[in-house]
This record gives C-alpha cells, sequence and structure tokens, in this order.
C-alpha cells in the first residue's frame, strides 16, 4: 500500500495529471472556440480602426484641440465600442447573406440611439469634458449607417455573387430530384451525401458535403453536425441518448447533433423537446 500511494503522489503522476489538465483545456477550448467564420470579423474592426485614425488626424466631432495621443485614445475607445456592438448584432443575427442588409438596417436605431452618451462616456475616461448636440450626433449617425447599409448589401450580393451556380444538370437536389419544398436532411457518408426527403425516402449520390452546403445556403436550415444539414421546416422534435441529440425529421428520418452544433440547434427551440 505505501508503494501504491508514492506512485500516485510521485512526479510521474504529477506529469500525467498535468497532461489530463491540458487535454481538458485543449478539448474546452476546441469546443469554445467558434468552427465557422464569424460574421463581419476582421473586415469590421478593419474599417473602424481606419476610422479612428482618420478622425484622429482630421479632429472629427471637434476634438482637433485634444492633444494628439489623447485624441487618437478617445477615438480608439468610441470606435472600439461601436464595433464591439455591431459585432455582437452581426453576430446574432447574420445567418445567411441575405442577412446582411436586413441586420445593419435593424441596428441602425438601438446602437446609434447611445452616441451622445457614449461620446460623453469616452470623453470622461481619457479625462475630458465632451459634449456633443444629440441631433447634430444623430444626424451623423444616420449618414455613417446608411454607409454600414449599402455596404453590407453590396458584401451581401458580392457573397451571393461569389457562391458558384450549380447547373439544373449537375445539382445535388436536381440529380436526386429532391425539391428544396421537400428536403428534410442531407448527411455525408464518406465521398458521398445522402438527400432525405420529408415523405421518408432518401437518395445516395457521390457529392462532396461542403458544396452541398453552398448549394442549400438559400434554403433556411442549420449545419447540426460536421457531416449533416437539416432543412428548418422538416425539424418535428428531438431526443437525447444521454448527452447525446438527435432531430427527428418529417417522415421518421433522424440525424446527429454534435456538440460544435448543439447550442445553435437550441437557441432555435429544436432541442427543448426531448423525449423521455
Amino acid at each position: 500500500m505505501p508503494a501504491a500511494r508514492s506512485l500516485r503522489t510521485g512526479p510521474a503522476a504529477r506529469t500525467a495529471g498535468k497532461r489530463g489538465f491540458a487535454k481538458r483545456v485543449l478539448g474546452f477550448a476546441k469546443r469554445a472556440l467558434p468552427r465557422k467564420p464569424i460574421p463581419g470579423f476582421p473586415l469590421l474592426w478593419v474599417a473602424c480602426l481606419a476610422a479612428a485614425a482618420l478622425m484622429t488626424v482630421t479632429g472629427g466631432f471637434g476634438t482637433a484641440r485634444l492633444p494628439l495621443h489623447t485624441r487618437a485614445a478617445f477615438w480608439l475607445l468610441l470606435m472600439g465600442w461601436n464595433a464591439l456592438k455591431w459585432q455582437l448584432l452581426f453576430a446574432w443575427g447574420v445567418r445567411k447573406p441575405t442577412d446582411w442588409p436586413r441586420i445593419s438596417l435593424l441596428g441602425t436605431i438601438p446602437l446609434n440611439l447611445p452616441l451622445p452618451f457614449e461620446i460623453w462616456a469616452c470623453g470622461r475616461l481619457i479625462g475630458f469634458e465632451m459634449r456633443a448636440m444629440p441631433l447634430d450626433v444623430w444626424g451623423r449617425a444616420a449618414a455613417i449607417s446608411a454607409v454600414i447599409f449599402t455596404v453590407c448589401s453590396a458584401v451581401a450580393w458580392i457573397l451571393l455573387r461569389r457562391m458558384r451556380p450549380v447547373r439544373a444538370e449537375t445539382g445535388l437536389l436536381a440529380r436526386a430530384r429532391v425539391a428544396a419544398c421537400d428536403l428534410a436532411a442531407i448527411e455525408a457518408e464518406d465521398h458521398y451525401c445522402r438527400i432525405h426527403r420529408r415523405d421518408g425516402t432518401s437518395a445516395l449520390l457521390h457529392y462532396r458535403f461542403g458544396d452541398a452546403l453552398e448549394e442549400v445556403a438559400g434554403i433556411e436550415g442549420l449545419q447540426v453536425h460536421r457531416g449533416a444539414w437539416v432543412a428548418a421546416e422538416a425539424v418535428e422534435s428531438a431526443e437525447r441518448d444521454g448527452r447525446k441529440w438527435r432531430l427527428l425529421l418529417a417522415g421518421g428520418g433522424s440525424v446527429p447533433v454534435s456538440a460544435t452544433y448543439a447550442a445553435e440547434a437550441r437557441a432555435r427551440g429544436w432541442l427543448k423537446t426531448a423525449r423521455s
């Protein structure tokens, strides 16, 4: 027994414990970090940094009277805070290219309304009293929002144009003879894709899963697994087996939900109807 206790508390045991802890931390980091690109990142932050630099040089909004380093701090604070607000909005609302104009328009009033207070607060943080006329600030913010809306619309148009057009005779849905309204899910099986219809039938075709995701980008749905996508209207309920979830689809089929995508599936309300 003493020898056993010595093995548990010796250097080898401590090293193994550290390795186990490191693996757990790494596993948590992999689950926490987003697998998909964050909408607007890093372009939004680069644009706000450029705007802060421009306003620092030109002394916009009456900041020319401030020392250069103080002026730079003010604009970095103000633009950084606003970049964070817009970033959170885009991360919450943008799921497909066509969402950009709608979400940017949605944020125009609520995100710009507190600007006069934010200008005052940023001034207080750098040790200067900053006063701004609300109507003047909101007018300029409206002009900036119009630019943001235009840019977001252009981004949506560019992304839609960049999506590789699929010819009718070679597209996955056309080859499977499945209309978009009849599609329930797509699952990857090695180098093949299984297309589930809402009537319970399926078809297996040689097709890349990544190309299939591009083809269904315009259909309301969600990738719920590294190799599974579901149409939103085909989800009927969910079932849980231990820590694993499966979505039950129209027609009797089902697809797994991985831990990576579970949060988004839960946010849509799909994992609230688990069967006991």
